[in-house]
């Protein structure tokens, strides 16, 4: 029996104390891959014990440090090379930095051990789709479970694995898994569709893409990507042609359709999305990744992005995605890299490069990161997406009169004011509010607010200023009322509707909208300070100081922190007036 299987679920404290004795090396150090023994693993007479370094690992997992992760269970090997518990900890970190040929050396030896196999099992079979032998995957496919994400991942798998072998009509079949469940049917019409295209079915292929477009698929990217680019290949370019522009008057920005229709212009042939069944295993996991990522199951979908990667390595969209979950756990640094990695001649490129801008700026270059924008914003005239993130980039900086100023640089580029772009003026709004520079934010704000009359966070901000101004105080409430109905549970927007009663001198109802404010946002110092001063109007002297205190240790800005002490001092004055 293993040195972990003693311990596991037992006194960890014992365990951990332990950490500092160390076994002498194991003399099975040669069967370990030899990513282990090149691994420098600790010699020295002091080197920490086997549950030490699997206590580390299982924490570094924790943290969502795979990195270090698998050092600690590498290290560990190297004493104990067949540890099942330890190869397992040392797969999940191979998989969590994305290190799929570690991950796969691991694998093959998990799969003739104890234990859950479904997860090796699913590597070997990429790694067998990889080198075309479809027959193998399939054994490996049989082998993972039908619980947790494979319920997505197998069908779409198996589907293209089994049109690996040849046969177009069970593969579409293996889709019908899917049903099963709800919300996958545009998956499965999607790939349905692709799985008879790369087949060469013709009659089969345009049956199965008419189905797609008339479903919810049919708003979808890629399948207009695809489906369009198969249109062109059969020889009907035109209505490919209508196929494209429909889809930009939804979504005139569209960097893939943009791309293709300049392709087409120019008389350059459009590269079929896929061309093999490989390629379609690697489509089918980034579509699970897509799946999994808005689930904000961040990590599993960048391990399924590592895989799709792994089978097509040439596959931006994949690169994007991947980076995207990177930013969303704050791993810049890796952000970067990815995005650093997209091709110039790739429709992905002006994306990637403005990403690459926002990810330098969060590392601590924002000069460089500005550079990197104008760049983008000269060799793009027309767009104004780079703008916007340099715009975006002062804000978070809380540089307003440059946020107002990139943002104003934005708005001129617009041929026409669309409803869509209410989020400019209300964000140059605010930048214009938190300069001091009030009729212009008053502008921008009703402007925005005229583009989309009923969104909750214009009107609040609209309203809110007026408050705070003690101006249109009437209006203010109905708007107000009405945000407050839309988004009940938001505590900001309530606090609003509060403090507009505490100005109309209506105490009680302040006090009673503010306490659910409060509840809602606790650790929001301005909220806090204002349920004290409401406190304080209806008597409650206590809870007031008790309020502001609170305010106080919620860490306000210096001007807040100045009032708020002032009044736990002296309360606050008769005339409501004064406190402006």
């Amino acid at each position: 029996m293993s040195v972990l299987k003693t311990v596991i679920g037992g006194f960890f404290v014992t365990a951990a104390l332990s950490a500092c004795a160390g076994p002498s090396q194991s003399s099975e150090q040669d069967t370990l891959p030899k990513v282990f023994q090149d691994a420098g693993g600790t010699t020295d007479a002091f080197q920490p014990s086997i549950t030490g370094q699997y206590l580390a690992g299982r924490h570094a997992m924790r943290e969502q440090n795979a990195d270090a992760a698998s050092k600690f269970f590498s290290d560990a090997l190297l004493q104990d090379s067949d540890d099942i518990i330890l190869l397992t900890g040392a797969f999940q970190a191979a998989l969590g930095k994305g290190d799929i040929e570690t991950a796969l050396q691991l694998a093959k030896t998990l799969v003739k051990e104890e234990g859950d196999n479904s997860a090796p099992h699913l590597v070997l079979a990429l790694d067998a789709v990889r080198q075309n032998n479809f027959a193998v995957a399939e054994e490996h496919l049989k082998q993972t479970s039908n619980t947790g994400f494979n319920v997505l991942v197998k069908p779409l798998l198996r589907s293209w694995v089994t049109l690996g072998s040849g046969d177009v009509n069970a593969a579409v079949a293996e889709l019908d898994a899917l049903d099963k469940f709800d919300g996958f049917d545009t998956l499965k019409q999607y790939h349905a569709a692709m799985l008879a295209d790369v087949s060469g079915q013709q009659d089969l292929a345009d049956k199965l893409y008419a189905e797609a477009m008339q479903s919810p698929a049919g708003q979808a990217v890629r399948l207009v990507q695809a489906y369009g680019i198969y249109l062109v290949r059969t020889g009907r370019e035109q209505e490919a042609r209508k196929l494209f522009d429909d889809y930009l008057l939804r979504y005139p920005l569209s960097p893939t359709i943009n791309l293709l229709i300049e392709d087409l212009d120019a008389g350059r042939p459009l590269k079929p999305m896929l061309s093999s069944p490989v390629d379609g295993a690697a489509e089918a996991l980034y579509s699970a990744a897509s799946v999994i990522g808005r689930e904000r199951a961040v990590g599993i979908a960048a391990t399924y992005t590592y895989f799709t990667l792994m089978l097509k390595p040439d596959f931006p969209v994949a690169r994007i995605l991947l980076a995207e979950a990177a930013e969303d756990r704050d791993r810049w640094s890796e952000a970067l890299d990815l995005y650093s990695q997209i091709d110039e001649n790739s429709a992905y490129y002006k994306n990637a490069r403005t990403r690459q801008a926002w990810s330098t700026y969060k590392l601590g270059d924002q000069n460089e990161a500005s550079r990197i924008l104008e760049e983008v914003i000269e060799a793009y005239p027309n767009d104004i997406e780079a703008l916007v993130v340099l715009a975006d980039m002062n804000r978070d900086a809380k540089n307003w009169n440059e946020a107002a100023l990139q943002y104003g640089r934005a708005v001129s580029r617009l041929p026409a004011f669309e409803n869509r772009h209410w989020s400019l003026f209300y964000a140059r709004g605010i930048a214009y509010e938190q300069s001091k520079q009030w009729p212009l934010a008053e502008t921008d704000l009703l402007k925005a607010l005229e583009l989309r009359p009923d969104h909750p966070q214009v009107l609040n901000y609209l309203a809110y200023s007026w408050v705070d101004r003690d101006e249109n105080l009437d209006q203010a409430k109905d708007m107000l009322i009405k945000a407050v109905s839309l988004r009940p549970r938001d505590g900001y927007i309530i606090d609003s509707l509060g403090w507009l009663y505490y100005r109309l001198g209506d105490f009680e109802d302040a006090v009673a909208q503010l306490e659910k404010a409060v509840s809602l946002q606790a650790a929001d110092p301005t909220i806090n300070d204002h349920l004290g001063d409401a406190y304080w109007r209806v008597g409650r002297s206590d809870e007031a100081r008790y309020q502001w205190q609170r305010a106080l240790w919620l860490e306000p800005t210096e001007e807040q922190a100045s009032e708020i002490e002032q009044k736990l001092k002296k309360g606050l004055p008769n005339k409501i007036k004064a406190e402006n």
